[in-house]
């Protein structure tokens, strides 16, 4: 058998992203939150909308191809239009797209994204196919990869699984879990090994969520955090910045100022550049500089992929 080689495969959700940006939307300060509020049965002005290839494995994989690593990409999506943009959009990136998954029987997962004058966004979402992907659809054996980038995917048969290929096949790997695997594992269902990860990305809500910590707390990350955690632990906090832990030691990081359009891709942007930045054996701090300039230009722009910088812009 011959096998395919790849620097990364991204595996999670993929999907169709539509925008709308309007300076219209009513954003009002409710409950200690801020809502939407919008007139029903009317129409809504927008100054923008843009179509695109979006979900998280898209979204890592095209930026790992734009840093001029060979890049492959599993997610599951529909036999309709939809997914017909998304292969078209992946090839074009350079991203290949033979362990791609068509479903049959469900829809291509589509996001509606309503993005406020200042950048923030409500997300409509209904994952179809996205949420379909299970053992039986991958064929990992078949793949030589040094780095698997894991985002969320929802099911836990196909998370245990992967983290035995790697563990397996000495594969490093990189893991950005969601909601639903974060809500797994404060339960207990989801108890990850973490000696198979290579690095761990989670935003500060994330970390509170998964053990009542708080970014700032320097004995909770000594504590739990560096000793018994990923062998690379990063907490990101958007425009400020975050902390990282490796080697026993937590550092912080800083954000980059830029004018935000809005934030959808922004973690998958910083995820696969801190990654790249790895695989080009930078060390952890050049490497969170990679994520973070490319996270800033992909907020600065319409569309989870369209300021994601190359290879060549970061001058590498």
């Amino acid at each position: 058998m011959n096998l395919l080689k790849f620097d990364v495969v991204s595996i999670g959700s993929a999907s169709l992203d539509v925008f709308f940006q309007s300076s219209h939307f009513q954003l009002v300060e409710k409950d200690g939150g801020v809502v939407l509020c919008e007139r029903f049965n009317e129409k809504i002005e927008v100054e923008k909308s843009m179509i695109s290839s979006g979900g998280a494995a898209t979204n890592t994989a095209v930026g790992f191809a734009r840093l001029g690593l060979q890049t492959a990409c599993i997610a599951e999506i529909g036999q309709d239009i939809g997914g017909k943009v998304v292969l078209q959009e992946l090839q074009r990136e350079g991203v290949d797209i033979s362990h791609m998954v068509k479903e049959s029987n469900e829809e291509t997962g589509i996001s509606g994204l309503l993005i406020s004058q200042d950048g923030a966004r409500t997300a409509l979402v209904h994952r179809g196919a996205a949420g379909m992907l299970t053992v039986n659809d991958l064929d990992l054996d078949a793949i030589e990869a040094k780095w698997i980038h894991l985002s969320s995917i929802g099911n836990l048969e196909l998370i245990a699984h992967i983290f035995d290929v790697c563990a397996q096949k000495h594969i490093k790997l990189s893991w950005n879990p969601g909601n639903w695997e974060i809500d797994q594992m404060v339960s207990g269902q989801l108890k990850p090994a973490w000696d198979v990860v290579e690095i761990l990305f989670v935003n500060r809500k994330e970390m509170a969520q998964l053990g009542n910590m708080d970014l700032a707390d320097e004995t909770v990350w000594k504590s739990d955090w560096c000793f018994v955690g990923p062998k690379i632990s990063v907490a990101t906090d958007g425009k400020n910045g975050g902390r990282y832990c490796v080697d026993g030691g937590c550092h912080w990081y800083d954000g980059i100022p830029v004018a935000v359009v809005q934030e959808t891709g922004a973690g998958d942007a910083f995820a696969s550049g801190v990654v790249a930045g790895l695989l080009m054996n930078k060390n952890i701090e050049q490497s969170i500089e990679i994520g973070g300039k490319n996270a800033a230009f992909v907020v600065g722009h319409l569309g989870a992929k369209t300021g994601l910088l190359t290879k060549e812009k970061l001058a590498l």
